[in-house]
């Protein structure tokens, strides 16, 4: 019997998720947070067995909650949860270490097929609309990416990742070639349209 911890700010999707759980699982035990602060109180109370974590919170992002929690507690499965459903946001939830993406709009028997599938230790990136023109990128190169479009240089990549600035220089070099880009501003640009970066 399963504890699942829901991190989503949506009133009437918790409740329609709730919903969907009684029908199709109603072993499993729910627990709703509304906010990223909130969840992390709740996971240390409450040790769930699976965590599902809204990209938009009123406090910040599920990315980055899902690194907060993945130090807290590195051996929780993690989903990443959004009404967006595109192969970017697909790719970045698998790169930050997510065991799975759902999209809202999917249907519930799909849903709950996703979530059996990492309770039992599995991943769960399928999507009705994945796109092949959106690139795969390696943890290290994601890290890379997200500095980037936080404004850090080499150098200040190097401190923060501790590698060699020839290393930095050799990832940007990847992401340059991967996204078809010239310079840190069209990386930047290119990123963004396929929604690697916010």
């Amino acid at each position: 019997m399963p504890l699942i911890l829901m991190v989503d700010d949506h009133p009437l999707f918790r409740d329609g998720f709730a919903n969907m759980i009684r029908t199709l699982r109603p072993t499993w035990q729910l627990s709703f947070a509304d906010r990223a602060e909130r969840a992390i109180a709740e996971i240390e109370l409450l040790r769930p067995d699976l965590a599902i974590l809204d990209i938009g919170l009123p406090d910040g992002d599920g990315f980055s909650l899902l690194a907060s929690l993945a130090a807290k507690l590195p051996d929780l499965p993690q989903v990443l949860l959004s009404g967006r459903n595109d192969a970017g946001v697909r790719v970045r939830a698998r790169t930050c270490g997510a065991r799975g993406f759902i999209a809202k709009s999917m249907p519930p028997a799909v849903i709950v097929a996703q979530l059996d599938s990492v309770l039992a230790g599995g991943m769960a990136f399928e999507s009705e609309n994945a796109s092949a023109e959106v690139p795969q990128l390696t943890t290290r190169q994601a890290e890379v990416l997200g500095l980037l479009a936080e404004g850090h240089g080499n150098k200040e990549m190097r401190y923060r990742l501790n590698i060699a600035e020839r290393t930095v220089r050799a990832h940007m070099t990847e992401l340059f070639q991967i996204l078809g880009a010239h310079s840190r501003t069209q990386a930047m640009i290119r990123a963004r349209e396929l929604g690697l970066i916010d």
